[in-house]
């Protein structure tokens, strides 16, 4: 995690954060997962008070026999915005932020989430308190401040949503609560930075890449107003920020979201990553050829320009060595560049949930959903990581 816990421990003991007397008797030190946590959460919380939030299609637990336990997605809104505010409050005490106290007042706005008179009143609430926590964090550390906007900005891309009436505003630009806004060209690119911000260790590898890719396919969803206006947006939506968790918080690996056999199956994708690869598969061939020749020359007795070679003596061999290890790093730091890309790019259609075209028929709309989602996730602008290649020496 790029010892990012070490640095906490060196807040003197977290006292920058309020210190580790916020009321849990074993503190830990608080975390970018933590951070990422509060804003995911404190999106979340604000979507399900707010009277005209989104709502997601659950499956209830049958009433036969009575009090069957129910997972987290088959809760009903009154116990899920009642885990939502206590999450929120916990998480604010671990990170140990001042006046955390005044957190636990979300336990009790969500009695009032039906009320619409009492939302008003809530969502200030919820904007002074982001405004707090943000302040804070930016003057303690930027890394933790950074993972909190990232997890709200990722959230709220589904539970800042309003009905659709209310997308656009009397000139017809798109509002706070409309997806043109929330997945529009400027908070994608902000999304972008903070996800490129984050540290080794704090993610899989290819998750903030793969993320940004999948940020730039859903741009061309809300480019698109008869796309925009599919019957199944925002299930696709809900499905897609409930990804981007896995991936961010849990930090769940993002190949194992890749369908089995991806490459076998899809010829297209094959054709692409072949043509992605052929450099590389060229230089082998040509390094095979040439030393095929040298070999062969060497064995029908050696020319003279090669003898002239050989006698330059040992400081000609080494300086030859070193050109020879510089390319030899060179060469591989491209191939990996080339496989990385092509993987991360199969990884990020494969993370990708998209609503269904409007137009065309049930094949053609999936060909060109997959066409047009590997189109936008090689627009993205972030790329994984990659080592440089020990040279030997």
């Amino acid at each position: 995690m790029g010892d990012i816990t070490g640095q906490r421990r060196d807040l003197k003991a977290w006292g920058g954060l309020g210190g580790p007397s916020n009321g849990h008797p074993h503190a830990v030190p608080p975390t970018t997962t933590h951070a990422l946590r509060l804003g995911w959460s404190l999106a979340e919380l604000r979507g399900l008070c707010n009277p005209d939030g989104p709502r997601p299609e659950t499956t209830t637990v049958p009433g036969t026999p009575p009090e069957a336990l129910p997972l987290r997605s088959q809760r009903s809104a009154d116990a899920a915005r009642a885990a939502c505010a206590g999450t929120t409050a916990d998480l604010a005490k671990t990170l140990g932020l001042h006046e955390a106290d005044q957190f636990a007042t979300c336990v009790a706005l969500v009695a009032d989430a039906r009320d619409r008179a009492a939302w008003p009143a809530t969502r200030r609430f919820l904007f002074e308190r982001d405004a707090q926590i943000q302040d804070e964090l930016t003057r303690v550390d930027e890394q933790l401040a950074n993972a909190y906007l990232l997890g709200r900005g990722l959230a709220e891309c589904y539970w800042g949503l309003g009905p659709e009436e209310t997308w656009l505003d009397a000139d017809g630009r798109p509002t706070a609560c409309a997806p043109a806004f929330m997945l529009g060209r400027d908070r994608r690119r902000e999304l972008t930075r903070m996800l490129g911000r984050l540290q080794a260790g704090e993610a899989h590898p290819l998750t903030p890449a793969a993320v940004s890719g999948s940020l730039e396919a859903w741009g061309l969803v809300v480019d698109d107003p008869d796309w925009a206006a599919a019957s199944s947006f925002r299930e696709s939506l809900y499905e897609q920020i409930r990804r981007w968790y896995q991936l961010m918080v849990l930090r769940q690996d993002p190949t194992s979201m890749v369908r089995p056999y991806a490459l076998l199956r899809d010829t297209h994708q094959l054709t692409r990553t072949l043509r992605v690869l052929w450099p590389q598969a060229l230089l082998a061939v040509l390094a095979v050829g040439l030393v095929t020749w040298l070999l062969t020359t060497i064995g029908d007795g050696e020319p003279a320009w090669l003898q002239t070679v050989l006698a330059t003596g040992s400081a000609g061999a080494v300086v030859a060595g070193g050109l020879v290890a510089r390319a030899r790093s060179a060469a591989q730091l491209w191939a990996t560049r080339l496989r990385q890309d092509a993987y991360t790019d199969l990884v990020s259609a494969d993370i990708t949930v998209l609503p269904t075209l409007p137009r065309g028929s049930r094949r053609q709309r999936s060909r060109q959903r997959r066409a047009l989602v590997e189109s936008a996730v090689r627009q993205r602008g972030l790329t994984p990581a990659t080592a440089v290649p020990d040279t030997g020496g």
